[in-house]
């Protein structure tokens, strides 16, 4: 579909909260984004975002969880067939929502290189252990895998599909890519996924530090419509970007603007700050404004669970805030 051009610029939210699992508190969390005026709520993750998604492979006994990680063979995956899968908190909000008037709902989905990164192979600490150093099953049995989920969203009427794949940050350096896999077959994995959700606005979600290399195979993904990533607590990542860059491939820049890991509540005049930055350097390349991440980090060991979730509802409101303010003074060119 073509780059989505909002008529003003829309808040959003990556995804997870720092409360503990519950249906009550998946409700809840997603009623508080509606009331606080999140234009573009996902259904909230407070469960692992691996967790969550690895689940059902466990279920259909394709992986094993022991000692608190995954294992399997490469002979299981790469012969397996992936059956419907279903995520609790996809239906559970797909529901919800109805009561609301909210037009586009957020599917956050992990993505085939995170996945991948979570699941040994053979004995090791290291990511050569995992599936993800098999490019071949990350580019077979993953991608299928993760086609099958976005298939589910868009069935669920997710308009907004979000791969939230961080590991592409660890595998995409400056200079090279680990484990044998090209950009073209990188860009290919990624098209074939949201192939599935052709006629909604599809995203990529990669937070921490981005180097130009990264940047520049997502932003040549064809089928990809927004680039979702930190710019508070990397606001080196504002040099890796061009508006001309944005422009030539038709990307929407989803920035996040304030610390999704961090305590400390920045100010307002902080928050707008950077967003008008952002606004200045991309003009109206700029939009679907975020948290740099989930909130789940901010669930310290010192910290309550309600003093947490009220530090990332406090975030989520100055960035409605900021956005409000930034409609308002701001005429993106």
């Amino acid at each position: 579909m073509m780059i989505p051009m909002f008529e003003r610029i829309v808040s959003s939210h990556v995804g997870s909260f720092p409360l503990k699992h519950s249906c009550e508190n998946i409700v809840r969390s997603f009623r508080d984004m509606v009331n606080i005026g999140i234009d573009i709520p996902p259904f909230p993750q407070m469960r692992s975002f691996i967790e969550m998604y690895l689940k059902p492979l466990e279920n259909a006994g394709l992986i094993k969880a022991i000692d608190q990680r995954y294992l399997t063979s490469e002979e299981v995956l790469l012969n397996a067939k992936i059956a419907e899968i279903g995520i609790e908190e996809a239906t559970i909000i797909s529901k919800e929502a109805k009561k609301f008037n909210i037009q586009i709902l957020r599917a956050p989905i992990t993505g085939p290189f995170s996945l991948a990164s979570s699941i040994y192979l053979t004995k090791g600490e290291s990511l050569s252990a995992t599936a993800l150093a098999r490019k071949n099953i990350v580019l077979t049995f993953f991608k299928e895998y993760v086609k099958s989920i976005v298939k589910k969203m868009v069935s669920l009427n997710y308009k907004f599909i979000v791969i939230d794949d961080p590991m592409l940050a660890n595998v995409i350096g400056k200079r090279i890519i680990l484990y044998g896999y090209s950009e073209e077959e990188i860009i290919d994995l990624y098209n074939e996924i949201f192939k599935e959700a052709a006629d909604r606005i599809t995203g990529i979600h990669v937070c921490g530090r981005l180097s130009p290399k990264l940047v520049n195979i997502l932003a040549q993904i064809s089928k990809l419509n927004v680039l979702n990533h930190e710019f508070k607590d990397s606001p080196e990542n504002m040099a890796v970007f061009s508006k001309g860059l944005l422009e030539k491939y038709n990307k929407i820049l989803s920035p996040g603007i304030v610390s999704s890991r961090n305590l400390e509540i920045e100010s307002f005049e902080e928050t707008y700050g950077l967003l008008r930055n952002l606004i200045s350097k991309f003009g109206n390349r700029v939009n679907i404004v975020t948290a740099d991440c989930g909130f789940k980090a901010l669930k310290m060991p010192n910290i309550s669970y309600e003093k947490a979730y009220s530090v990332a509802i406090r975030k989520l409101k100055l960035i409605v805030e900021a956005v409000s303010k930034a409609n308002k003074e701001l005429a993106p060119v």
